[in-house]
This record gives structure tokens, sequence and C-alpha cells, in this order.
């Protein structure tokens, strides 16, 4: 820690892979408010290095199960959590590849227009899984498809520029007891606080907000909407306020 102020935080996905494939979001938080205290206790200028995968993992969604609305939650948790995310290309796309072949599988050049003919014949060249060169995973593709992927990254990468808080601020869990489902933490920065609930199961759920002095829901990823004082939160489903 001493050495550098910033370096990938690692556990920062296993941890996120493994509670979202065992659909627990409690004490997800606390673990990773965790590791931050640990590298400021040694350095008061410590940046996390957050990350889903890198060129040495396996990826994100073959570690997922291909799961498109746990890719999509991943990211939204990636780019909501405290520290400076980084994205590993063609993470944002849902790419696939273990390493169980060799590294390049894991390495595929990024596919960015929708006519894959000439990719999957080839052009790429050495180890590439085939399968996964499909227009729909391209960039074209997604880029016009509102509820892609990809536009789950953009719309959060958005909204960390639109709120300093996300981009920029401390970061502390918010206790929701019997909700063990939910990830729930706070942002807040030079007078700015945001509140941020990941369901990370596949089941809705019904949270009480009236605790918080909300104003409108400020982002989302899949299905959320509020009646009264209760939030619901669908299956892998985000709500920032």
């Amino acid at each position: 820690y001493k050495g550098l102020n910033a370096f990938f935080e690692f556990a920062f996905w296993w941890r996120l892979a493994e509670a979202l494939n065992a659909g627990r979001g409690s004490g997800f938080a606390a673990t990773i408010d965790g590791y931050h205290q640990k590298y400021s206790a040694v350095r008061p200028d410590a940046i996390a290095a957050t990350k889903l995968t890198n060129h040495d993992e396996d990826r994100a969604a073959s570690t997922l199960g291909r799961n498109q609305s746990k890719l999509k939650l991943a990211a939204a948790v990636l780019l909501t959590a405290g520290g400076e995310p980084y994205i590993y290309q063609g993470e944002e796309l849902g790419y696939w590849g273990t390493k169980a072949n060799g590294d390049e599988y894991v390495r595929t050049p990024i596919l960015w227009t929708a006519d894959a003919s000439s990719a999957a014949s080839g052009d790429l060249g050495g180890k590439v899984d085939k399968s996964m060169l499909t227009a729909s995973i391209s960039v074209e593709s997604q880029a016009a498809d509102e509820s892609s992927l990809l536009n789950v990254y953009r719309r959060f990468g958005v909204l960390r520029d639109c709120y300093a808080a996300l981009a920029k601020g401390s970061f502390k869990e918010k206790s929701l007891p019997g909700k063990t489902t939910i990830a729930a933490w706070y942002r807040e920065y030079n007078g700015q606080k945001i509140l941020v609930l990941h369901n990370f199961s596949s089941s809705t759920v019904i949270i009480p907000i009236s605790d918080d002095k909300l104003t409108a829901m400020t982002g989302s990823n899949g299905t959320a909407s509020v009646e009264g004082t209760n939030l619901t939160l669908g299956g892998y489903s985000s709500a920032l306020f």
C-alpha cells in the first residue's frame, strides 16, 4: 500500500461476482468499505481502483453465466461504488471467454460494426471465440439499442459526470434490516448526497424509503418505481436518489 496510491482492486470483483451469483447484496458495501479503510490507513491519498475483470482473468460474462441482467447490474455497481473505476475493453459489450484454452480468449478485439462476417471468417486472427462475433454484440448494434449493456455503461457514466458525489464522494453502507438481497450505500461530496440501491437477486423487492428525505429518482437500471414511501426494485435492478 505504501508504494502506490492506487492499484487494481481485484477483490472488488471477486466479492461482487460471489454476491451476484449468490443473490445476496447485504454486506457487500461494508466489505468494500473495509478495503477502502485499509488503504487510507496507510496512505491518506489512497484511491480505490475498482474494476470487474481484466486481461488476465476469465471474462465477467463467463463468470456470471452470460446473464445480461447480472452484467448490467455489475456495470451499475461498478460505476456507483466508491473509487475510480476501470473498464476492460469488451466488458461494456458483454464479451465472454475463459483462460482455459489460452489468454487470447479473454482478449478478443472490439467488434465495431454490425457486419460481423469478416470478423467471424477469421480476419481477427488468432484464438478467438467466433461464436461470440455476431452483429448483436457489436458497438454499432448496441449503441442503437437503448436496453443494451453498452448503454447501461454510458448512462451510468453520464451520471458520474453529472453528480460529483458519484465521482468523488465518500462511500458508506446504508443498513436495510431484513433486505438481504439489497446492497445500499450513500455517496456524499461537498454537500451533495446520493442514495444508491441495488437488488442482487432475480426477485422483486419492496423497500421502505421514508427515513430518507428523497428527491426525485436520478437514475435507474432495470425496473424501479416509487409509490408513497416505498421503492419497488425489480430483479437485478438499481435506483439512485
